[in-house]
């Protein structure tokens, strides 16, 4: 997720984090987030040449910071330079960056216990379940709808109804309403007059393509193939938009939800361990990315 989304917001009851410039030897500054949340510094999309001066930089400033963990998204070619400043190359994204320039996920665990799997025998099931599924399905017939700022409140309480701990505060309605209005998709299944699934899709405009989010189902109606027909119409949205590629930060030990995105045609690309504070606590991310079907001109 943009590390924006860390920021306080208004009515936000957990502390989430601050933004930071940090110097680059022989660079300009670069922004980096202080994710008190989720014990992490993470930065995103950095503007500079040397990727090992970025990567000594973000160290100091993660231990300045007493974080656990760096998390850095940056073009594919300053990945070498941040290999040698200790980082790991935990995930590559194909046509991140408006459909040409592939990202290279980067993480550093300053805390020994940050690159340890948070549940293994977890994990090892859902990469059971993934590998003997079938790639891809045809949509669920469940008719999504766009959501439009009065449905602010009901998201945000299905999120908060649904997760004991979440990185962003989605689950203040004030935020969800202002990220609508200000034109992120969201995508509901309604029942009645209740919320019953919700997804988002988290645009990056500068890199013309967008994280699929805020994936949220009420539990008396999991399994029904709803947030499979969500994922579907928001990539609908995102190919009306131009965006040639989307992608996903999946929780690793939840079999559903990777499950959705791998029969949506989504490709398994790494995953960052113990990297985001939701659901159980910190958690391992799958990273998922696809290319769209229409390529942006």
């Amino acid at each position: 997720m943009p590390a924006i989304l860390c920021l306080p917001q208004p009515d936000d009851p957990a502390p989430r984090g601050f933004t930071v410039q940090v110097p680059v030897a022989g660079e300009s500054n670069v922004d980096a987030v202080v994710d008190l949340y989720s014990d992490r510094l993470r930065c995103d999309h950095p503007n500079v040449d040397d990727g090992r001066a970025l990567g000594r930089a973000l160290t100091h400033q993660a231990v300045r910071e007493s974080c656990g963990r760096v998390v850095v998204l940056v073009h594919e070619e300053l990945a070498a330079g941040l290999r040698a400043a200790g980082y790991e190359q935990e995930a590559t994204m194909p046509g991140f960056y408006s459909g040409d320039g592939d990202c290279a996920v980067m993480g550093l665990a300053l805390d020994d216990s940050r690159s340890l799997s948070a549940d293994a025998a977890a994990l090892q099931k859902v990469e059971r379940l993934l590998r003997d599924a079938p790639p891809e399905r045809s949509r669920p017939l469940i008719e999504t709808e766009r959501a439009i700022v009065g449905d602010g409140e009901a998201i945000a309480q299905l999120i908060t109804e649904t997760f004991d701990h979440y990185p962003t505060p989605s689950g203040v309605s004030a935020y969800i309403e202002q990220h609508i209005e200000d034109g992120t998709p969201f995508r509901l299944v309604r029942e009645g007059d209740k919320v019953i699934a919700c997804a988002s899709a988290d645009l990056v405009p500068e890199a013309r393509t967008a994280e699929l989010t805020d994936c949220a189902t009420s539990p008396e109606h999991r399994g029904r193939g709803l947030m499979q027909a969500i994922l579907a119409d928001l990539v609908g949205d995102l190919e009306d938009l131009g965006y040639p590629t989307a992608f996903t930060l999946a929780r690793a030990q939840v079999p559903g939800v990777n499950l959705a995105f791998q029969r949506l045609g989504f490709e398994l690309r790494g995953r960052m361990a113990q990297s985001c504070r939701i659901g159980t606590g910190l958690e391992d991310m799958n990273v998922w990315s696809r290319r769209l079907a229409q390529e942006a001109s």
